[in-house]
């Protein structure tokens, strides 16, 4: 028995047709029906198998063409040879030839970043790709040519995150888009549109750093409780290591990776630690304690230069998901918290303590951290003393000697307040 074919309309039909209402070919003919480009499927029993598969085209002689195919072969997945198709062309549309399917487009764009990007960067391009490809087949796309600007709006209401991650989730499909341009597969971005702030968009500018009392909690529960169960066994790394690691990280302001993977030579014999070194070679640098010093040195002795110990692996996120994992067990022993604990709140606790500082300023901050200044008033803003000194200063100079309300005796028919 032949198979069936038929059209299943997608919910953005070009023609405006019911989501997937069904059409055939004979129906198609009629006059004044109006054609639209969405895909043809092939339904049917095959050595016993039935399915219904799309065939990834919207023409019906090239639908039959693939149909004939698969009952020839007696297999739904198995083509005789492959269906030739024209080499797309930059302004290819439905009505002429479909141009690069959108899987194609997807591995080709993961493939360029790969190397290049950081692992984490191209894990986050791969979880918006895939949720793409999903929409994609949702909306019953194929082609990338046939995504539009009122999808890219409707996929972006399907994002149940906050607003910076939502934001962050644009720039990066723009990026994609932008990639799809640059190498003709489409004519123009359908991403490349501003993304308006609302009123319901979450305030989550500022950044929560460890009080002092989560920091002794932790330095306590290193030195009593981490490693010490029944199952210390399980412990390679004992409370010292974890109280080292929670330090540099602590004094330095260091990210994961860099703390992870931290040299014995970033310290120098008057106690400065290299951070980093910006583009004119110049080397930033942070004082750290004595007793930290002295630890870094006993580190060295036992680990040698990577004084949290070297790894079989070159992977730098295998390396601080290790670490992650163990800061984890640590934070575990310290029950409960206000705000879910992080390394990078140690980032924001350096930040925290310099700025409660009167000498220090935005600019001094800024420099340690790289980071712009602008960037550390907008996270850090709550921290600086200097900024609510200076307001206040200026409010009360403005107002100063300006008119005051002359007091009033209350009349007795005053309306009472309720």
């Amino acid at each position: 028995m032949s198979l069936n074919l038929y059209r299943r309309h997608r919910r953005a039909c070009k023609a405006g047709r019911e989501h997937n209402s069904c059409s055939g070919e004979f129906e198609e003919r009629r006059k004044g029906w109006k054609q639209c480009d969405c895909p043809i499927f092939a339904s049917g029993t095959i050595q016993g198998e039935f399915k219904r598969k799309s065939t990834e085209v919207w023409k019906w002689d090239r639908a039959r063409s693939i149909a004939d195919q698969w009952e020839s072969n007696h297999s739904w997945t198995e083509l005789a040879a492959p269906v030739p198709t024209p080499a797309p062309t930059p302004t290819a549309s439905p009505d002429s030839e479909q141009g690069v399917k959108i899987s194609k487009a997807i591995a080709d764009y993961l493939a360029d970043h790969k190397g290049d990007s950081a692992n984490s960067t191209t894990r986050m391009y791969g979880y918006l790709l895939k949720d793409f490809a999903t929409y994609s087949e949702e909306l019953g796309y194929i082609w990338l040519n046939q995504w539009r600007l009122e999808d890219v709006r409707a996929f972006r209401k399907r994002w149940k995150v906050i607003a910076s991650t939502a934001r962050k989730n644009l720039s990066n499909l723009k990026a994609f888009f932008e990639f799809c341009v640059e190498n003709k597969w489409i004519p123009f971005n359908p991403a490349r549109f501003k993304s308006r702030h609302t009123r319901n968009e979450s305030d989550d500018s500022e950044r929560i750093p460890f009080s002092d009392e989560d920091l002794e909690r932790m330095f306590r529960a290193c030195a009593e409780r981490y490693g010490r169960s029944k199952y210390a066994y399980r412990y390679v790394w004992t409370g010292q290591d974890l109280s080292d690691f929670v330090a540099v990280s602590l004094y330095t302001g260091l990210r994961i990776s860099d703390v992870a993977t931290f040299s014995a030579t970033r310290l120098k014999a008057n106690g400065d630690c290299l951070i980093r070194t910006i583009k004119n070679h110049k080397e930033v640098c942070v004082w750290i304690p004595i007793w930290l010093q002295d630890r870094i040195h006993a580190r060295e002795e036992k680990f040698g230069n990577v004084i949290f110990g070297k790894h079989e692996t070159e992977n730098i996120e295998s390396i601080t998901d290790q670490w992650r994992r163990r800061l984890n067990k640590l934070w575990d022993l310290c029950r409960p918290w206000s705000h879910p604990p992080v390394h990078h709140r140690f980032r924001h606790t350096f930040a925290r303590i310099l700025l409660q500082q009167n000498n220090v300023t935005v600019r001094d901050l800024a420099e340690l951290l790289g980071d712009t200044e602008e960037t550390v008033l907008k996270y850090y803003g709550a921290w600086v003393p200097e900024r609510q000194e200076r307001v206040t200063d200026v409010v009360k100079k403005a107002f100063e000697g300006k008119p005051t309300p002359i007091p009033m005796k209350l009349q007795s028919n005053s309306p009472q307040p309720s």
